[in-house]
């Protein structure tokens, strides 16, 4: 009875509290508690859901969530979603309400790798000699590492079954719908609906999504046409199948509109491992590169006088400016070894400035031009030193490794060793692509790149367990 009453009163107080909110026209208060409640409730009945939520919702409708609360300091959909769940899993796991999982050695490379950043990061803070940034650069390690790397602690945690895996690669083929249209709708209707109001754009020109670049938008594009791609190896109804290759054509537009060369270099490789790993897909692969290869012949004499085609193609000055870079970032980790020059959001664009040199014919003026190293693997072996740059190469081993032993495991069902196969896309994908791109700005694509592999080397459970409904007799000698 007490119980019941405080439930009761809680009730009361809650809408009592909304309502001199919404009478005082506190929007954005009232919306910050209104999905804190929500959260909660999601949180109630499933972790899966939150975290299914998370991986659609990021790249569609967040967006218009995270414009409102930007008048709040760091507080997005997304971000509160990771910790949300962050918390919640140590609670139930506190709680014993969880079944143990053992760490493998990829998650605690992830941990000691986080630890060698965040210490070059205090590094950072003690020795930089500029204006502080310290908002910006903790933000950046939070949004950027932390919850990209912790998102395969998060995944390979949760009790996935089939079910939940299909439902998770159903939101995330059907969030293709919105991608396309985001697509379509800012290169030619001129539609802005989706542009986020809480980051700074670049990229004009080009189709971004809900994102701040091009690259991550066609990233994301790729994620759910990899998803497609996977979910149609598993159909057997001929109307899903057309269902979802209408998804798939809505991903690939996406996926060519974002007009970025490191979406398609991580496409083409992608189609490469599925080629090689899933045969399911080779028809599908060959007759899209038939009537590519035909489509980009007939559209080739009006592609190569285009703007599209002189500047991002043809155009190398990016390409001096990461081998000038190369020199800058070489003489760094020379005169800082151990810790590096200290991480931060811009502390190699400020830093450069002291290392630039000509590397192979090319000026040190290349690299002046740029800011960020544009190359994750300089970038911290510069900020992080020997120490950061080992653990960073071990910790991208050892998942390809247990990726591979879980590709190759009898043990798991066809489906799991199939998902594990589209894991190793994305992630050989986002190896490739951090040559060329700093893979601390690619938030969304990072998370879900980890948190697919997370996915894949979890233990899955089946889905209906047996039981009798009575509980086992006990043993006993007889008298």
């Amino acid at each position: 009875m007490p119980l019941r009453l405080l439930e009761k009163l809680a009730w009361v107080f809650i809408v009592l509290f909304f309502t001199m909110n919404l009478a005082s026209g506190e929007w954005v208060f009232v919306a910050a508690i209104g999905g804190s409640l929500a959260a909660i409730c999601f949180a109630m009945l499933d972790l899966r859901i939150i975290a299914i939520l998370w991986f659609a919702g990021s790249p569609t409708i967040f967006v218009f969530a995270n414009n409102i609360l930007d008048a709040l300091p760091f507080l997005t959909v997304e971000r509160a979603l990771f910790f949300g769940l962050c918390g919640l899993m140590v609670i139930t796991a506190a709680l014993r309400r969880r079944e143990k999982v053992n760490m493998d050695m990829v998650e605690k490379l992830v941990f000691v790798y986080l630890g060698i950043v965040l210490a070059a990061l205090l590094r950072n803070f003690m020795l930089f000699e500029g204006e502080p940034t310290y908002k910006e650069d903790i933000a950046f390690y939070l949004q950027g590492y932390v919850l990209a790397w912790m998102s395969y602690w998060l995944m390979r945690r949760m009790q996935w079954t089939e079910k939940w895996v299909m439902r998770y690669l159903w939101a995330i083929a059907l969030a293709s719908v919105i991608i396309g249209f985001q697509g379509v709708g800012q290169n030619f209707l001129g539609i802005r609906w989706f542009n986020p109001t809480w980051i700074e754009v670049i990229n004009e020109g080009r189709a971004t999504g809900v994102f701040s670049n091009a690259t991550e938008y066609g990233l994301a594009a790729l994620v759910s046409l990899l998803f497609c791609m996977l979910l149609q190896g598993q159909s057997r109804d001929p109307m899903r199948w057309i269902f979802l290759f209408i998804l798939l054509i809505c991903a690939a537009l996406g996926l060519a509109l974002c007009k970025t060369r490191a979406p398609w270099l991580a496409a083409l490789i992608s189609f490469a491992i599925l080629f090689r790993h899933d045969k399911t897909t080779r028809p599908l692969l060959a007759t899209g590169a038939i009537i590519g290869g035909i489509a980009g012949m007939i559209a080739l004499p009006f592609v190569i006088d285009s703007d599209l085609f002189q500047r991002r193609i043809l155009d190398l000055h990016p390409i001096y400016a990461r081998i000038a870079l190369f020199g800058s970032g070489f003489s760094m980790l020379l005169d800082n070894p151990i810790l590096g020059i200290g991480f931060g959001k811009n502390t190699f664009e400020t830093e450069k400035v002291k290392y630039l040199v000509s590397v192979f014919g090319v000026s040190y003026d290349e690299g002046s031009r740029t800011g960020p190293p544009h190359n994750e693997w300089l970038g911290i072996m510069a900020m992080t030193g020997v120490f950061g740059f080992v653990t960073y190469i071990w910790l991208h081993v050892e998942i390809f490794r247990k990726l591979k032993r879980m590709r190759e495991d009898p043990t798991i069902s066809e489906f799991q060793r199939r998902f594990s196969v589209y894991a190793l896309c994305l992630m050989v994908s986002q190896v490739a692509i951090s040559f060329f791109i700093d893979i601390g700005y690619l938030i969304y694509s990072s998370s879900a790149t980890l948190g697919a592999v997370g996915i894949a080397c979890a233990t899955w459970k089946p889905d209906v367990v047996p039981t009798t409904g009575y509980p086992p007799k006990s043993e006993t000698k007889p008298t």
